[in-house]
């Protein structure tokens, strides 16, 4: 079988994986590096002019911007094309957030039921394309590798604390810090809490002054955060997956979280975490003090974290079912 590629991320050493069990996988590079905008009009040249050449099988794209690409080349050289859902774009919070997301919304809409098939992360996204015109819908969600153990002891580093919460991931507006900054402003009144954030990202300027909080930056590998929290706290107003909340219970760290992702679906409110509204101040603050205050509780959350059934055995797993996708779509 041979694929042709929109990648924001063409180094990923997984794409070699991909490759080593197809005939052929072509890689169109469309990172920011190449220009923000001139790495579209690059990308769809490059890929012209390899499918001039050789006849693949299907064109694959995740970002809606590359599904436009992938949409104009398959129209002109016949071949089916794989449209990747990996975020909820069909939140309202997802297209409140910027002129720029109504735009994809908008561009969504018209390119779904011209795709030959649809693979998305989670049921949730799923679930959110009632409109999808008998596309075929594939749900794979993103594979997770469990580090190795060991890394930073958060309660070595940053001792004198009761309790300890860790978030991880890019300090963004969607995943609205906001909030949880404004429940751990409740939280230290009630305990001697902490709040560990491990990522990068636009918002920190906003976050690095607040009491009882501590920025870590970036961390290749952060299995010993969440090997010494007490629990994960997820505030976002949308996600498509939401990765850090696997690698959280990989490392068997139970988890509060938002009503977005994988909530639901892999966590389970009440059993390996505890699942409140989307922006919700008041919920967030009753799971947090209910999972500090009630240790069986915590306990058991913990326990059934560590032994949360997750959606792959092994990498191996993951790639034949997503090239089955592939196959099946072609």
């Amino acid at each position: 079988m041979k694929v042709l590629m929109f990648s924001s991320d063409p180094q990923n050493p997984r794409l070699q994986k991909y490759a080593e069990v197809l005939d052929k996988l072509a890689i169109i590079d469309l990172s920011r590096a190449r220009g923000r905008f001139s790495r579209f009009l690059k990308g769809y040249n490059e890929a012209k002019k390899i499918l001039k050449k050789e006849k693949f099988d299907l064109i694959t794209a995740q970002e809606i911007e590359h599904s436009f690409l992938a949409w104009r080349l398959s129209k002109k050289f016949g071949v089916p094309w794989q449209m990747q859902i990996h975020t909820d774009i069909f939140s309202p919070y997802y297209k409140g957030e910027s002129f720029l997301n109504k735009v994809r919304v908008g561009a969504a809409r018209f390119l779904i039921p011209r795709a030959s098939c649809l693979r998305v992360v989670s049921e949730r996204i799923k679930n959110s394309l009632t409109w999808r015109l008998n596309r075929q819908v594939a749900v794979l969600p993103i594979f997770s590798e469990v580090k190795n153990p060991g890394g930073m002891d958060i309660k070595e580093k940053y001792p004198g604390y009761d309790f300890y919460i860790l978030m991880v991931g890019r300090l963004a507006r969607e995943k609205n810090y906001g909030l949880a900054l404004e429940v751990m402003r409740e939280v230290v009144k009630n305990f001697n809490a902490l709040l560990v954030i491990v990522g990068e990202g636009p918002e920190r300027a906003e976050l690095k002054s607040q009491i009882n909080v501590k920025l870590e930056g970036f961390v290749e590998n952060p299995s010993g955060y969440y090997r010494s929290a007490d629990i994960f706290l997820l505030t976002s107003n949308y996600e498509g997956y939401g990765l850090v909340v696997i690698e959280a219970l990989q490392n068997g760290l139970p988890v509060i979280m938002s009503d977005v992702g994988v909530a639901g679906e892999i966590v389970k409110n009440g059993e390996n975490g505890v699942i409140a509204p989307v922006g919700d101040k008041a919920k967030f603050l009753e799971a947090i003090t209910r999972v500090k205050n009630d240790k069986e509780f915590l306990a058991r959350l913990r326990e059934n974290a560590k032994n949360t059934k997750l959606p792959y055995t092994s990498f191996e797993d993951y790639r034949e079912k997503l090239i089955n996708s592939w196959r099946t779509c072609a």
